[in-house]
C-alpha cells in the first residue's frame, strides 16, 4: 500500500532532506507551506535539485515526481489529506512556529477523528530540545471532546534526530534551479519508535530508535552547542563563516573542550559511553570541518533569546556538565559571549537590550534562569 507523508514547512529541512529520505515508490509526498510562490513553482516544475555538499565535493540528487504541494489556506484539500489510511506528518518548522501550526492542524485532527478515527503519527524535525512535548502541549490546549479522545488515542507524536546540516543555497545553484537546496547529505534520520500510533514507516534511511530523546538531546548539546560556540565567539575575532571559525587554532581548542564537556553531561545523565561519545565528536569535528558547507555564523547564532534559555544548546549541556561533576568552563565561555552578540533579530534585540538596561547579571537571570546560588551563573559572569 502506497502511504502519503506530509511535510509541513517545505523548506531547507523538510523539502531538502525529510522528503528526500522519503523519495520512495511506496511513498508520495505532500508539501503544506504558507509560501504560496513556492507551492506554485513545486506544482508547476514537478522537480527540484538538492545540493549535497560532502569531504570528497558537491554532487547533485534530482526529485522529479512522486510529490505535490497545498497551501495552508486550501482547506478542503487538506480535509482530505487527513482522512488518508497511514497517514504520516514532519513537522519542519522553526520553533516560534509551532503556535501557527497547531492553530492550523488542530482542526485537521478534529474532522479526522469524525471522518476516519485511523492512527495517525508526527515527527518533529524542528531544532529544539522536546519538540514532540512542545507540540503535543499546543494540539491538547486546542483540542476538546471527541477530537481530544481520538488524539490521546490514536495519534502518535515522535522526535526525529538526524546531524543534517542545511544553509542557504547559494546564488549559483539558484540560477540553475530556482528551487535548489544545500545540505550536508546526512544519511539517515532516527525516529522514535515507541511514540508511533501507525504504522512504522517504512524507508530505508529511516532508523527507528528506542531513545530517541537522548538522541536529539546529543545532537542539540553537541552539533547544535558548537555552531553557537563558533557564531558568539567567532564573530568577537570578526570571523564571518564556520570554516574561518573552527579554523582559527585557540577557538577550535575551545570548541574541543566544549565537546568534552557536553560528552560528561550526556555520559552521566543519558547513558552514553565514553566511547561512542569520543566516535561522536569526531564526527562533529568532521561536519564542521567540510570545506563545501561554508555555513554564515549570523545564520547558526540568530535568536540569542532561544539559544541561551536554561534547556537550550549551551545551558543545557554546561548544566548536565555540572551534574556529572566537571567545569564546563568553554562552554560558559560561549554563553559569556552570547550576550554580546549583536544581530538583527528580534530575540537577539532583546537579549542585547536587557543586557544594555539591566546588566549582565539581570540578563543571565532572565534569558539563562539561573540564580547567584546556581554554579554555571557565577561561570558566566566569571568568563572573559
Amino acid at each position: 500500500m502506497m502511504r502519503t507523508l506530509v511535510v509541513w514547512g517545505a523548506g531547507r529541512v523538510g523539502r531538502g532532506f525529510t522528503a528526500d529520505l522519503f523519495h520512495e515508490p511506496q511513498w508520495r509526498t505532500v508539501f503544506v507551506d504558507l509560501d504560496a510562490r513556492l507551492i506554485r513553482l513545486l506544482n508547476e516544475r514537478r522537480a527540484y535539485t538538492i545540493f549535497k555538499a560532502q569531504s570528497g565535493g558537491i554532487s547533485r540528487t534530482r526529485i522529479e515526481g512522486g510529490f505535490s504541494a497545498l497551501h495552508t489556506s486550501e482547506a478542503a484539500a487538506l480535509e482530505a489529506l487527513f482522512e488518508e489510511n497511514g497517514l504520516l506528518v514532519d513537522v519542519a518548522v522553526p520553533r516560534e512556529s509551532l503556535e501557527q501550526v497547531a492553530d492550523m492542524v488542530a482542526p485537521l485532527i478534529a474532522h479526522r477523528a469524525r471522518v476516519n478515527p485511523a492512527p495517525m503519527d508526527f515527527m518533529m524535525n524542528v531544532n529544539t530540545a522536546l519538540p514532540n512535548a512542545a507540540f503535543a502541549m499546543l494540539l491538547e490546549q486546542r483540542l476538546t471532546g471527541e477530537a481530544y479522545i481520538y488524539y490521546k488515542n490514536n495519534v502518535g507524536i515522535s522526535t526525529a534526530a538526524a546531524l543534517c546540516i542545511s544553509p542557504f543555497a547559494t546564488e549559483a545553484m539558484l540560477r540553475e534551479d530556482p528551487l535548489a537546496l544545500l545540505n550536508n547529505g546526512y544519511a539517515e534520520m532516527a525516529v522514535g519508535r515507541q511514540a508511533f500510533k501507525g504504522a512504522l514507516p517504512d524507508a530505508p534511511r529511516i532508523r527507528l530508535s528506542d531513545d530517541i530523546q537522548a538522541e536529539e538531546i546529543r545532537r542539540l548539546y553537541t552539533l547544535n552547542m558548537a555552531h553557537a560556540l563558533c557564531c558568539y565567539l567567532g564573530v568577537k575575532r570578526g570571523y564571518r563563516t564556520v570554516l574561518e571559525a573552527v579554523g582559527d587554532p585557540e577557538l577550535r581548542g575551545v570548541l574541543r573542550r566544549a565537546l568534552e564537556e557536553a560528552s560528561w553531561g550526556l555520559q552521566a545523565v543519558y547513558g552514553f559511553s565514553a566511547e561512542a561519545m569520543a566516535a561522536w565528536r569526531g564526527v562533529i569535528l568532521e561536519l564542521l570541518d567540510n570545506p563545501y558547507i561554508n555555513d554564515d555564523l549570523s545564520r547558526l547564532g540568530a535568536d540569542t533569546r532561544r539559544k541561551l534559555s536554561a534547556s537550550d544548546r549551551l545551558c543545557g549541556p554546561a548544566l548536565a556538565c555540572l551534574e556529572a561533576g566537571g567545569q564546563p568552563r568553554a562552554i560558559a565561555r560561549a554563553l559569556r559571549a552570547g550576550f554580546d552578540y549583536d544581530g538583527g533579530d528580534a530575540g537577539t534585540r532583546y537579549v542585547r537590550s536587557w543586557v544594555v538596561t539591566h546588566g549582565l547579571p539581570s540578563a543571565v537571570r532572565e534569558i539563562c534562569r539561573l540564580t547567584p546560588c546556581d554554579k554555571l551563573y557565577q561561570m558566566i559572569l566569571d568568563s572573559d
